[in-house]
């Protein structure tokens, strides 16, 4: 049986070169078979760059969180030109090397438009703030630099009763034990208590006022212990 398919196979391809290599082969293949070789092949190209193009694609999910300041324990937030404002409990305050000492309470309220730097939160939830700016507003006061080309160093620590960030782009955020609510898309609010959240790429804000921090912001992927909630939505 073998034998027999093998010669067949034989003859299809002779005829197929003997047809080929004819005149009226010559103009089969010219007129009408490289013709329709080429939308086919244009057609699987299409395919092909529709499936690529697919797999390429990257979805973002508006979320709304709700926890207890403790979830920023150990974070750090990198801010480049982004507005930033807080008021706090402050240690020390220096502007270009130069402590600043303040006669009034130790509750101060530091606001720049254009920061450049870090923000940390250690263990003990308290804040530093260190960077370069246009301009700071320090309790009502105003410091700017010497000319337009230059720029403010600053350094700020202390515990935040409240801030913003605006604008904030971070490539992973990962809360540990939080309790609060999490909002996705237009679904309804999810309960927390004692989860833990994994962020992949934000775009957005967080707010603190008191113990409760609010986040809003489009993000690429989220996961509840463990479990991809983007793939649910």
């Amino acid at each position: 049986m073998n034998w027999k398919l093998i010669l067949a196979l034989f003859i299809i391809i002779g005829i197929t070169g003997l047809l080929l290599f004819s005149e009226k082969g010559r103009n089969f293949k010219d007129n009408y078979l490289a013709k329709y070789v080429g939308v086919l092949s244009g057609y699987f190209t299409k395919i092909t760059g529709k499936i690529t193009a697919s797999s390429k694609v990257n979805r973002t999910l508006p979320i709304n969180i709700k926890v207890t300041y403790s979830g920023l324990k150990g974070q750090e937030f990198n801010l480049d030109e982004d507005s930033f404002k807080v008021e706090l409990k402050y240690e020390s305050i220096y502007i270009d090397d130069q402590i600043i000492r303040l006669k009034e309470d130790d509750t101060i309220e530091f606001n720049t438009e254009s920061m450049t730097g870090t923000i940390t939160f250690d263990q003990e939830s308290k804040m530093t703030v260190s960077g370069k700016t246009n301009s700071i507003e320090l309790n009502g006061m105003f410091f700017s630099p010497p000319d337009s080309d230059s720029k403010l160093s600053f350094n700020l620590v202390g515990s935040p009763v409240s801030f913003t960030i605006e604008n904030l782009e971070h490539n992973r955020l990962i809360l540990t034990d939080v309790s609060g609510s999490l909002t996705l898309s237009d679904w309804s609010p999810l309960s927390l208590k004692n989860d833990n959240l994994d962020i992949h790429y934000m775009k957005g804000s967080i707010q603190q006022n008191g113990d409760s921090i609010t986040i809003i912001a489009d993000v690429e992927s989220i996961s509840l212990n463990g479990v991809d909630l983007t793939l649910k939505v």
